[in-house]
C-alpha cells in the first residue's frame, strides 16, 4: 500500500524523523523546559521536511482558550470606530489572537444577542463599548470569570476594568480655548448624554463656562443620539436662535460632516462669524478651509492600551478578582484656523 501523502504529520511523526520522544518535541516547538541545541536543531528539521502544523483547534482545547477575543463596539459607519477596530486587531495578531468583531449600532436589544453570540463563541475575552449598563451582561462576565474591559465610555458603578479619553479635561480645554478667544455665546452640539463620554464632555464645558463666570445658556446645549440629520438640525436650531452663537464646540466627530454642511448652506464664514472646534481630530481637518481647530485624541494609545490589558487578564486569571482599574487617555489641544476673537476672523 502507497503511503497517504495527505496525511498530516503529527508530533509522534517528527519525534520518529528526530530520533527523539515526543516529549523533547513538544518543549522544543512551545520553546519550553530544557532541550540541547543538538536536539533543537534534528527537531525543527524534520518538522520543516514533514511539514508538521500544529493543530490550533486541538492545542486551545487542551488549554481551554479559543485564541479570540471579542469586540463590541457601536457603529462600523464611524470613522473613529472603524480605525480603532483596525488597530485592535492588528495588535491581537501580533500576539497570535484573532479579532470577532460585532457592530450594537447602540441598540440595547442588538447589544444583548451581540454579546451573548460573542460569549457562546467562547471568546477568551471580551473589548466592550457600552451602550447601557445593561446588568444581566454584567453579571454573566463576573459569574462566568470572563476576561472583560470596558472603552470609551464608563460602565455605572465601573464593574469592569475601564479605559476611557479624558473626555471631562478635554472639553473643558476645548472650551477654555474658546472663552480665552472672548466668545461667551458658546454653543455645544453633543452625543447622548446617557453615555459616560458625552455626559463628561458636557460637564466640562459647564465647568469651563462656571470658572470663567460666564452663565450657561440651556438654548446653546444640543445633545443626543448621534443619528439620522442630528447634527445638522441642531446647528440650524443655533443659527436661528435669537442671538446665536459666536462659537461651536462639536463634542463628537460623527456630528461634524452635518454641522459643517449647515454652516455652508447658510454661507457661515469661519471663524469671522462663527469659530469652531471639534472633539477629536479627523485627518480632513487640517485640509479643510479653514483648518478645524481639534481636541485630539490618541486612538492607537486607546487601542494598544486595550489590547495590553484584556491579554494580561486572560493570561493572569487571578487579577480578576482584583479592584477594577480606570485608565484615561490623554488628549492635545491643537489650534488651528477655525478659531479665532468674535467677529474679527484670523
Amino acid at each position: 500500500m502507497k503511503p497517504d501523502h495527505r496525511k498530516r504529520a503529527n508530533l509522534r511523526d517528527v519525534a520518529a524523523a528526530a530520533r527523539t520522544s515526543v516529549a523533547t518535541v513538544s518543549r522544543v516547538l512551545n520553546d519550553s523546559g530544557y532541550y540541547s541545541e543538538r536536539i533543537r536543531t534534528r527537531v525543527l528539521k524534520a518538522a520543516e521536511k514533514l511539514n508538521y502544523q500544529p493543530n490550533l483547534r486541538a492545542k486551545s482545547l487542551r488549554q481551554r482558550r479559543s485564541n479570540t477575543v471579542g469586540l463590541l463596539i457601536p457603529n462600523l459607519l464611524n470613522q473613529y470606530y472603524t480605525a480603532l477596530a483596525d488597530d485592535i486587531s492588528q495588535l491581537l495578531h501580533r500576539h497570535g489572537y484573532q479579532l470577532l468583531l460585532s457592530s450594537t449600532r447602540d441598540d440595547p436589544t442588538i447589544e444583548q444577542a451581540a454579546f451573548l453570540q460573542l460569549v457562546g463563541h467562547d471568546v477568551d475575552g471580551l473589548i466592550w463599548v457600552p451602550t447601557t449598563t445593561n446588568q444581566k451582561l454584567v453579571d454573566t462576565v463576573l459569574s462566568r470569570r470572563i476576561p472583560a474591559v470596558s472603552i470609551v465610555r464608563k460602565l455605572e458603578g465601573r464593574p469592569l476594568p475601564t479605559i476611557v479619553f479624558e473626555d471631562f479635561a478635554g472639553a473643558q480645554a476645548a472650551t477654555r480655548h474658546l472663552l480665552q478667544l472672548g466668545h461667551t455665546r458658546i454653543g455645544l452640539i453633543g452625543g447622548d448624554a446617557a453615555h459616560s463620554s458625552n455626559f463628561d464632555r458636557l460637564q466640562g464645558y459647564l465647568k469651563a463656562l462656571k470658572d470663567a463666570s460666564v452663565p450657561s445658556d440651556p438654548a446653546l446645549i444640543k445633545m443626543g443620539p448621534a443619528d439620522g440629520n442630528r447634527g445638522l438640525l441642531a446647528a440650524e436650531e443655533l443659527l436661528q436662535l435669537p442671538s446665536p452663537p459666536s462659537a461651536l464646540f462639536v463634542a463628537s466627530n460623527a456630528l461634524m460632516p452635518q454641522v459643517m454642511t449647515s454652516l455652508r448652506r447658510h454661507a457661515v464664514r469661519i471663524p469671522d462669524r462663527i469659530s469652531l472646534i471639534c472633539f477629536d481630530d479627523l485627518e480632513w481637518f487640517m485640509f479643510s478651509e479653514p483648518p478645524i481647530s481639534a481636541i485630539a485624541i490618541n486612538h492607537t494609545l486607546l487601542a494598544e492600551a486595550a489590547v495590553d490589558l484584556i491579554l494580561d487578564l486572560v493570561q493572569n486569571p487571578g487579577e480578576l478578582d482584583e479592584k477594577p482599574v480606570l485608565m484615561q487617555i490623554s488628549f492635545e489641544l491643537l489650534v488651528r484656523a477655525s478659531t479665532a476673537a468674535p467677529g474679527r476672523g484670523s
